[in-house]
């Protein structure tokens, strides 16, 4: 699906290892406590392939949605599974929050986790891409994994990245998914090369 060379995947995987460390720093703040997360695991597959990775169990599932354009567009999506949300809010909360008041808090919580951690993603693109994207305000999606990603094409393309997050109480993963339409699926692969190809001295392009 996305014909990226070694060289090109280790681009583009060392970018978003650092967007992805900047976040687990702001995470850290919010939280109150150390927060660690893994080097993202990046893999390509199409949006059906991705809503069957998700529903493994058929649980509910927090979403974090936020659409983007510039050298490319789409959708990105911070997932998270619905126990794992529960515990990186409880982290988050702390005592201020009694138990039986935390789901009044997981919506604008788990939206604040979102907008930190996909934002750091796209500053990292950015980055790669020397060129700003435009982004819209996130919006928290609460459903199947069907739902989460939506009625796209299924043969649409994601840039699927699993992210390992560690706290003191709580070992959780959540997954950041980028869908692309075949268009942008281009231009980003475009970009990559473009990236690559300008990194490289003269003598190493040969």
């Amino acid at each position: 699906m996305l014909d990226l060379d070694p060289l090109q995947r280790d681009a583009l995987s060392e970018i978003l290892n650092i967007g992805v460390g900047k976040s687990a720093q702001a995470m850290s703040q919010l939280v109150g406590e150390e927060v660690l997360l893994s080097v993202p695991e990046i893999s390509f597959m199409t949006v059906g392939q991705a809503g069957a990775k998700l529903s493994r169990d058929d649980k509910r599932l927090y979403s974090v949605r936020q659409s983007f354009r510039g050298v490319f567009g789409g959708d990105a999506l911070l997932v998270f599974p619905e126990d794992g949300s529960r515990a990186l809010v409880r982290s988050m909360a702390g005592d201020a929050v009694p138990e039986d008041q935390l789901d009044g808090v997981m919506g604008d919580a788990m939206t604040e986790v979102g907008n930190i951690i996909l934002n750091a993603c796209m500053a990292a693109l950015a980055e790669l891409f020397a060129q700003p994207f435009e982004t819209q305000s996130p919006l928290l999606h609460v459903g199947t994994a069907r739902a989460i990603i939506g009625a796209r094409a299924q043969n649409h393309a994601v840039m699927f990245i699993h992210i390992r997050f560690v706290l003191h109480e709580s070992n959780t993963e959540g997954f950041v998914i980028f869908i692309m339409n075949t268009t942008s699926l281009e231009d980003f692969k475009a970009a990559i090369r473009r990236f690559v190809g300008d990194a490289l001295p003269p003598a190493a392009m040969h």
